[in-house]
C-alpha cells in the first residue's frame, strides 16, 4: 500500500514538472515558438539572455515574448531595446507592468533666508503600467487611452472616473501643500529665528497628496480592467 502511494505521489510531480514546462515557452520575433524548461540568466559583466532546456541560449534581441515560473512577458514597444513589460492581468484587456529606472544628479534646494540644501543624485525605480487590447500593441494605461478602449463598459467607465478624481486630489493637494511651505518661509523672511514646522508640513503634505492616492489610482486601473474582462461576475 505505501509502495503505491509513493508511485502515486512521483508520478503526480512528475506530470506537474511536464505541465510546468510545457506552459513554459519563448517566442521568438519570427513567431517560432519553443517550449520547455525555460529560466531568464542575468549575469554580471553579461548580456541577459534565456535558456531553454540548460542547453539553449537564446539572446533577448531575438524574443518577442517569454512565458516562466514568474510570469509572462513581453517585448515594449520599439524604443525601449531589450525591455519586456510583466502581463499582471489576463483577458479582452491584458494589462502589464514595467520597472522603470530614473537617474536624478546632485542638486542644490533653496531654502529659507537665501540658504540651500546639497541633495545628492541617485536612482530610484517606479512601475509603469501598459495595457493592451485584444493583442494589439502596448498602450501606456492614462486615463486617455483606458477610456477609449473601456468605453463601452459603463462599470469600467465609473471607475475611471474615480480615478481621474483621484488625480484632482493629486494636484490640489500639491498646490496646498507648497502654498503653505512657501508662505510661512515668506511670513518669517524678517525674523531671525526661523521656524520651519510650516516649511515641514507643506511638504508633507505635498508628499503625501502625490503618493498616496498613486496606489489608490493603479488600484481603480486594474479593478477597472477586471470588470472589463468579467462583465458577468461584477
Amino acid at each position: 500500500m505505501r509502495i503505491l502511494l509513493l508511485t502515486t505521489l512521483l508520478l503526480i510531480i512528475v506530470s506537474a514538472s511536464g505541465f510546468a514546462q510545457y506552459r513554459n515557452f519563448v517566442e521568438l520575433r519570427d513567431s517560432t515558438i519553443i517550449r520547455g524548461k525555460v529560466e531568464l540568466s542575468q549575469k554580471m559583466f553579461k548580456k541577459t539572455r534565456l535558456i531553454v532546456n540548460d542547453t539553449t541560449e537564446i539572446p533577448l534581441y531575438k524574443v518577442r515574448a517569454y512565458q516562466i515560473s514568474d510570469g509572462y512577458f513581453l517585448r515594449m514597444n520599439q524604443g525601449y531595446g531589450d525591455d519586456f513589460a510583466k502581463r499582471i492581468e489576463e483577458g479582452n484587456i491584458d494589462l502589464y507592468t514595467r520597472v522603470q529606472t530614473h537617474m536624478s544628479t546632485p542638486s542644490y534646494m533653496p531654502g529659507p533666508m537665501g540658504t540651500s540644501t546639497f541633495v545628492g543624485g541617485g536612482f530610484s525605480q517606479t512601475n509603469v503600467e501598459y495595457f493592451s487590447k485584444n493583442g494589439e500593441k502596448l498602450q501606456k494605461a492614462n486615463a486617455r487611452n483606458l477610456k477609449k478602449a473601456l468605453f463601452d463598459n459603463p462599470e469600467s467607465m465609473r471607475l475611471l472616473q474615480k480615478r481621474d478624481n483621484l488625480t484632482v486630489v493629486q494636484v490640489l493637494g500639491i498646490i496646498g501643500g507648497a502654498t503653505l511651505a512657501i508662505g510661512s518661509v515668506v511670513a518669517q523672511k524678517d525674523k531671525e529665528d526661523i521656524n520651519l514646522s510650516g516649511f515641514v508640513i507643506g511638504g508633507m503634505i505635498m508628499s503625501g497628496s502625490s503618493w498616496i492616492p498613486h496606489f489608490q489610482k493603479k488600484e481603480l486601473t486594474q479593478e477597472a480592467i477586471e470588470v472589463y474582462n468579467n462583465p458577468g461576475v461584477y
